[in-house]
């Protein structure tokens, strides 16, 4: 039976993606990419109607009942996090964005695969979270139990999760943003996402398997 692993990961604030500052002014619903061309790789990028302006990169292509279509070129080859993920054999099948973070879906084959996707990304970008994981297999109607230890969470890591999940951080779609639970929390939205990160990976680890960090 196939091992593959459908995660769904976000980025806040990614280095060289001119996708992400987009959804400052308003969401990013879907991104489509071309094959590098000499070097560059045109984009176009559909976002609601409220994000125009100077500060949007490219062009206004095309525009229909609330959502803009906008093109705009990147070089090549210079590790974004789309890049990053498809560099193990991870095709990107969705990419969004809202309030500055870019959320990529992709499938790994194994778990093996998918910890190297997240230690690579995390190696080069800052407030990398896990949104979602879904095995082979899983139709919604049955799933095993899984047993978490709460003891080996931090306070601070259980109070995260709990803020999150109540703010439905992790629904889709979402009931609020990394700045809204961060400031439920009173703490920096860098602060959220290094709580939020390391409670994640011990999630990951009762879930599949493997150790923790102790973080």
């Amino acid at each position: 039976m196939a091992e593959g692993i459908l995660a769904t990961v976000a980025v806040r604030e990614p280095d060289c993606c001119p996708v992400a500052p987009m959804s400052t002014g308003g969401r990013v619903r879907s991104v489509s990419q071309s094959r590098p061309v000499d070097g560059t790789v045109t984009v176009e990028v559909t976002t609601d109607a409220t994000v125009e302006g100077s500060d949007v990169p490219g062009e206004t292509l095309f525009s229909y009942d609330s959502e803009t279509v906008h093109r705009l070129e990147r070089q090549a080859g210079q590790n974004c996090a789309c890049e990053l993920v498809e560099r193990h054999g991870c095709p990107v099948r969705d990419v969004s964005a809202e309030g500055g973070s870019v959320v990529l879906s992709f499938i790994a084959e194994d778990l093996a695969v998918l910890r190297d996707v997240v230690a690579d990304l995390r190696e080069r970008e800052e407030g990398v979270t896990v949104r979602s994981l879904r095995r082979s297999g899983e139709d919604g109607s049955r799933s095993e139990p899984v047993f978490v230890d709460k003891g080996e969470f931090t306070p601070r890591q259980r109070e995260v999760l709990r803020t999150a999940h109540e703010a439905g951080y992790f629904e889709r779609p979402k009931g609020a943003n990394a700045e809204e639970v961060a400031a439920a929390l009173e703490v920096a939205p860098s602060t959220f996402a290094e709580h939020l990160a390391a409670a994640q990976t011990k999630l990951m680890a009762a879930l599949f398997g493997g150790a923790a960090d102790e973080s």
